[in-house]
């Protein structure tokens, strides 16, 4: 007779360990753009996938360093940034795509 062991999937671990990796990916893309630009951009794509499959947010800081189309690292004479109308533009002149970040003023909390 056939008895099944069941394995459950322990998420949290998993969760923390993919948070881990990307962080230590996109860190080694932030190294690598001036010394090979094709390899920082799989450093980028392996994050992204790795984020996507395991549900792990990455962060604004982080999001902001690389293009969003072409997974390219900014780097310096590669991208432009513009301020205007309360919002942040970063244009990649890799292909041209432009990121709006929106600049939210800060609240003020009055109890009157």
């Amino acid at each position: 007779m056939f008895t099944a062991c069941v394995l459950r999937r322990d998420k949290k671990r998993e969760s923390r360990i993919a948070r881990e990796r990307v962080f230590y990916l996109i860190k080694r893309a932030e190294e690598w753009k001036n010394i090979d630009y094709e390899l920082a951009r799989r450093y980028v794509e392996l994050a992204r996938k790795i984020a996507m499959r395991y549900r792990v947010r990455i962060p604004r800081e982080l999001k902001a360093t690389y293009c969003k189309k072409c997974l390219y690292p900014y780097k310096a004479g590669k991208f432009r940034v513009r301020v205007r109308k309360s919002r942040v533009i970063i244009t990649c002149l890799n292909c041209g795509f432009e990121r709006r970040i929106p600049i939210r003023p800060k609240r003020v909390n009055r109890k009157v």
